[in-house]
């Protein structure tokens, strides 16, 4: 009898994919992702990796296609989809191109898969039942399909809420509607209770678009020293999750704006439009003609397999945003507002923020808050990564120092549009006295996950790479005398959920590390460790200490930090214990190692401790 071909995505019933495997007397079992690869490794089920069917073309074609969908998708409803001139779709780029990226992906290693196999049977567990029955039947195969419990939505689906209970840290993982509901109460407890509610006859209030008073204690205070009234708005994460951002929030005397009590203005309003909105969906996803041309890969089309969870996608966040634009109008009218800063120009929340602030001609300006990375292998993704988009959608930005100026005029940005202020978010991390000289024995492990950006850097063999790399960091830190490994994860869900798994599944043991400020881990450790060379790299090097990079993907290396020799770049996992020993052990390379850190740090940010100052003095220095 022919080869059966299982394939299986996160979130199967294992009962049921061990009965059907019991019928098969020959079967070949290809996991469609790193989740589901997972689970049937820890249940003993041989398999391959579906990814391994595509090739370097493949991963271009994904790519390609990806940007296209999101372009043209719903360019045919520009009008309908247009609300008070926002278009609501450019919100939700930055979280439906990962969406989309990863069922794009799918469907190409799909279709790659029934390709090269002959089959009599193809048993599948997962969301694309639909696309697999075409395939097959072109085929002329037998199909099974069993459908599974998870469907796949946004990155910022589910919100991460860490503070500590007396002494205890509390981790918390809501839903964005649980979020929501929580939230609204509390906060307006909170700002009845500390005196946080803004005063509306104040004038020119700078709005700060989510920014969290931990990360940014010196730039509130600096904006308190210089009688500038500012205003908190904190739509994904609430401004106060500790005492001491509370402690920060006072000290500071930020206002902390609180939206839903503008709701009893506009609340008919906003009901009537979110019901014309429904109307307006069912139209736009009855259009299958259209949606299944774009959504297609060779012959096939996916789209009535990922119609479902698109839907619900766009009927959840179209909704929000509709409430929130009606917000943010009352906000502008009733406050007056002279400028916008934000950090993160790609969110949704963010672009609600400055397109309605355009509306009142209040200008807008962006905030570098992390380490731009300079490999051109970005360049096609940059409107999804907010990375020097052409337009950008804010007035100005901010940048850090002179090399991500000019990577900015590279890109065709106005050099009048592009300010250098430096970094405020590292001011605390220079102004810190150094622990240096001293020897904890602490290794510092920071985890970041793989990118989840182009078809290439979201696959399995990645994301195995980067476990790879912690599992052998763990072993050289338990060999080396007198050395403790301790990890602090993303603070992203997903990536902190993957990190604990792993933990679990090395040594339940090893210290995690969630609720405590980074700056003080990083003081505290000897050697910073983290991948892909993210902006953790930038806060340890700002306080001498030495880093290692571990490099899952090969566009790192291109990256100016490695280039500089800043940091010590590892792209193959049997060099680490030689790169950790030489910087625990060699005093000469450990030196010469931080003082070309301390080289690049000069060109890379200005105004090392007192860019909080520097900032705002910009800031102000702008025409409203």
């Amino acid at each position: 009898m022919s080869n059966v071909i299982f394939l299986i995505q996160n979130g199967i019933d294992f009962s049921k994919l061990e009965n059907e495997i019991k019928k098969a007397p020959a079967y070949t079992i290809y996991s469609l992702d790193y989740e589901s690869h997972k689970l049937l490794e820890k249940k003993k089920i041989a398999h391959k990796i579906g990814e391994d069917v595509l090739t370097v073309t493949d991963f271009d074609k994904i790519d390609s296609h990806s940007i296209n969908c999101i372009k043209n998708c719903f360019d045919s409803y520009k009008e309908i989809l247009t609300f008070q001139d926002i278009f609501l779709p450019e919100l939700l780029e930055h979280e439906l191109f990962h969406y989309l990226n990863f069922q794009i992906f799918t469907a190409y290693v799909i279709l790659k898969i029934l390709e090269n196999e002959k089959a009599s049977l193809v048993t599948d567990f997962t969301n694309f039942g639909d696309y697999i029955k075409k395939i097959t039947s072109f085929k002329k195969i037998m199909h099974t399909h069993f459908v599974i419990a998870k469907n796949p939505g946004l990155y910022h689906d589910n919100v991460k809420v860490n503070f500590n209970l007396a002494k205890i840290p509390v981790n918390l993982e809501l839903s964005r509607k649980t979020f929501s509901r929580i939230k609204n109460p509390i906060q307006k407890f909170t700002n009845e209770i500390y005196n946080l509610e803004p005063n509306p006859q104040n004038k020119k209030n700078i709005l700060l678009v989510s920014f969290d008073p931990l990360q940014y204690e010196e730039m509130l205070m600096e904006f308190k020293k210089k009688n500038i009234n500012f205003l908190l708005l904190n739509l994904r994460k609430p401004a106060i999750t500790n005492k001491k951002s509370l402690s920060i929030v006072k000290n500071s005397k930020s206002k902390i704006v609180d939206l839903s009590k503008f709701s009893r203005y506009v609340k008919s309003d906003i009901l009537l439009a979110q019901k014309r909105l429904e109307d307006v969906i069912q139209n736009v996803f009855n259009d299958d003609l259209a949606f299944e041309k774009l959504f297609s890969v060779g012959k096939f089309s996916f789209w009535l397999s990922i119609k479902n969870s698109f839907r619900k996608i766009c009927d959840s966040r179209f909704v929000e945003s509709i409430q929130r634009i009606y917000l943010l109008n009352q906000l502008f009218i009733k406050f007056d507002i002279s400028k916008i800063l934000q950090w993160a120009e790609v969110g949704q929340e963010e672009k609600e923020c400055i397109l309605v602030g355009k509306k009142f001609n209040v200008p807008s300006f962006m905030l570098q808050h992390g380490r731009y990375q300079n490999s051109k292998k970005w360049d096609k993704f940059s409107r999804f990564l907010g990375r020097f988009p052409t337009p950008l959608l804010s007035d100005k930005q901010i940048v850090w120092g002179e090399i991500t100026k000019e990577y900015a005029l590279s890109y065709n940005h106005l050099a009048t549009n592009v300010l250098v202020g430096g970094s405020p978010r590292h001011d605390k991390f220079f102004n810190l006295p150094s622990s240096n000289n001293k020897k904890s024995g602490i290794i510092l492990l920071a985890t970041t996950g793989t990118h989840y950006i182009s078809a290439d850097s979201c696959t399995t063999s990645s994301q195995i790479k980067y476990d790879e790399y912690i599992k052998e960091v763990y072993k050289i830190a338990k060999s080396l005398p007198g050395k403790k490994l301790i990890v602090k994860p993303h603070p992203s869900p997903i990536l902190t959920k993957l990190a604990e798994n792993l933990i679990d599944e090395i040594d339940s043991s090893i210290i995690i590390i969630k609720n405590v400020e980074l700056h003080k881990l990083i003081n505290d450790c000897d050697i910073l460790i983290t991948f892909n060379n993210s902006t953790t790299t930038l806060d340890a090097i700002s306080m001498n200490k030495p880093v290692i990079s571990l490099q899952t993907d090969s566009y790192a290396n291109d990256d100016d930090i490695v280039q500089a020799g800043a940091i010590l770049s590892i792209s193959e996992i049997k060099d680490c214990e030689n790169g950790i020993k030489k910087i625990l052990y060699d005093n000469n390379f450990r030196k010469k190692l931080i003082g070309k850190s301390n080289l690049f740090l000069q060109k890379y940010m200005k105004n090392h401790g007192h860019a909080s100052e520097s900032v705002v003095e910009v800031l102000m220095s702008q025409r409203s």
